[in-house]
């Protein structure tokens, strides 16, 4: 696993930081690297997962979204069979970043406010199941999850109900066992698999899961933990953040 923290001072400095992560550590190509109107626009893939990711810095934010494949000769939000894009708006002036990833897998944590954080995650789930796809983008509140089951090819799933629903981080099935922590007869507070469920046509509203994301957990901090803490697991170091309904573990 990689880990790297320090401060950043605009969009376009943590879009560079993004970048040579993303090459250095987590296993990405870089197709793109360029100026854009003023800004910078960057395009990774990950060839192993069958990922394409593109980000784009602009004023004061970070945006990023999927697609199936990448054409140099279009524009940054123009690459075709896409998800849906989110963006980022970082702290003005200096903010905190931390930056964790693997092989297929990154993710950015960075200081919106004096005392909140926000993410920007991609990657490729760990499978629990075979099928074409498993690329997912998310900002914890909603994920894309990239899923080709039930006769679709290049199929992008996001949502909150129906066949199209996404299951994962804030309202994964495993975040609904953080109500029972922490352990009420030894305090302790499980860190749980970030699971990744997607909605089914048959029967209705029945969800499968299709894997977890990679090197993140969910807990409760419950007063237990504040930004920034360290849990030790083992061999294993989990820097947690409160975000988006619940708080989450990242490896570092």
């Amino acid at each position: 696993m990689a880990f790297q923290s320090g401060i950043t001072t605009s969009a376009n400095d943590l879009l560079d930081k993004i970048r040579l992560f993303a090459t250095g550590s987590c296993g990405y190509t870089q197709l793109m690297y360029q100026a854009d109107a003023g800004y910078y626009r960057l395009h990774l893939q990950h060839a192993a997962t069958g990922q394409y990711v593109h980000l784009h810095s602009y004023a004061s934010y970070v945006a990023w979204y999927g697609s199936t494949s990448f054409n140099s000769g279009l524009a940054y939000g123009s690459q075709t069979v896409a998800s849906g894009s989110y963006s980022l708006t970082q702290l003005s002036g200096s903010a905190e970043y931390f930056l964790f990833g693997g092989d297929g897998w990154c993710y950015c944590v960075v200081q919106t406010a004096s005392t909140t954080y926000a993410p920007i995650i991609f990657g490729a789930i760990t499978k629990t199941c075979t099928f074409t796809g498993g690329a997912f983008l998310s900002d914890t509140y909603s994920t894309y999850v990239r899923a080709d089951i039930d006769g679709n090819t290049n199929k992008w799933k996001v949502g909150t109900y129906g066949t199209d629903a996404v299951r994962a981080f804030y309202n994964a099935t495993t975040r609904q066992l953080d109500s029972y922590s922490p352990i009420a007869f030894n305090g302790v507070t499980p860190l749980y698999p970030a699971t990744v469920e997607v909605g089914r046509p048959t029967p209705s509203y029945f969800y499968s899961m299709m894997g977890y994301a990679p090197g993140v957990r969910l807990l409760r901090m419950n007063g237990q933990y504040v930004n920034k803490d360290i849990v030790t697991l083992g061999g294993n170091d989990w820097m947690v953040f409160s975000m988006s309904y619940g708080g989450y573990a990242f490896l570092k």
